[in-house]
């Protein structure tokens, strides 16, 4: 290995926490030991890998407050290093790390907070496409759509949520009091981006089904048959085309095309 690339790889084994030579190759003179030389750069990488979770979560860190969100930090960064070439995807695993540690386990929606914050960087972060609009579903041939099949937007999510961390999110965004945290029945929530903004709302549970299907690949003919678990059937094709029409308006349709 060249010289370079070996004194790169010895300080990243010792920034890791793994044995490492690279104490041999620095300088051992004063105003500082190596010992001392070596921790201001292990401490500032720990440092900076937890100043980039405080951007990414920036609600979760208000939650926390500043004593308590540094603890985490500490405690993901020694479990969690990077591994990625760019900074702002460190971090995904929080909400998981948040789950299954006390005492931040405690408190389920701290887990949800963080991602629903992830979930959000991941939606304004995807890549764009066009979309489809209403004029394009007027042109659909009416014999043709049983077998429509959709494709959607890079942004879209789907989000489940147990807790009350929507209004706990909006209220810390608007620096308000947030209310209690409080726990009920699960809901699913859409995520997406549109023109440059973030945008969610909770979905219905036919909504939610018909979604994932045609996520899947299914049909409008498939999503029609999802339905009448909630409709009865003279109802059905009504309430089909009004949730295209609203995914369409949303833009989070980007193609139409005929399946099998």
């Amino acid at each position: 290995m060249p010289a370079l690339r070996q004194l790169q790889h010895d300080l990243q084994q010792h920034l890791l926490g793994e044995t490492s030579a690279i104490a041999q190759a620095i300088v051992d003179a004063p105003p500082l030991p190596v010992a001392e030389r070596l921790g201001i750069y292990r401490n500032a990488y720990r440092v900076r890998l937890i100043d980039a979770l405080g951007d990414t979560y920036p609600v979760l860190h208000a939650v926390l407050g500043d004593e308590d969100f540094a603890a985490l930090g500490a405690q993901f960064v020694a479990a969690h290093p990077s591994v990625h070439r760019s900074i702002r995807w460190y971090g995904a695993e929080l909400a998981q790390f948040l789950e299954r540690h006390p005492p931040f386990a405690e408190q389920p929606i701290f887990a949800e907070v963080a991602s629903l914050e992830w979930t959000l960087a991941e939606v304004f972060d995807a890549a764009d496409a066009a979309c489809v609009t209403r004029a394009d579903l007027a042109a659909v041939d009416p014999a043709a759509w049983s077998t429509l099949e959709l494709a959607f937007h890079p942004s879209l999510r789907r989000l489940q949520l147990c807790w009350n961390t929507v209004p706990v999110w909006r209220a810390m965004g608007r620096e308000e009091t947030p209310p209690d945290p409080e726990c009920g029945q699960p809901v699913q929530w859409l995520l997406w981006r549109q023109n440059l903004q973030n945008h969610f709302r909770s979905l219905s549970s036919d909504e939610a089904a018909a979604l994932a299907a045609a996520e899947c690949g299914g049909t409008f003919g498939d999503i029609c048959e999802i339905l009448t678990e909630w409709l009865p059937a003279d109802e059905v094709p009504l309430r089909a085309a009004s949730l295209l029409g609203g995914w369409v308006d949303s833009g989070v349709v980007v193609a139409l095309a005929q399946g099998r």
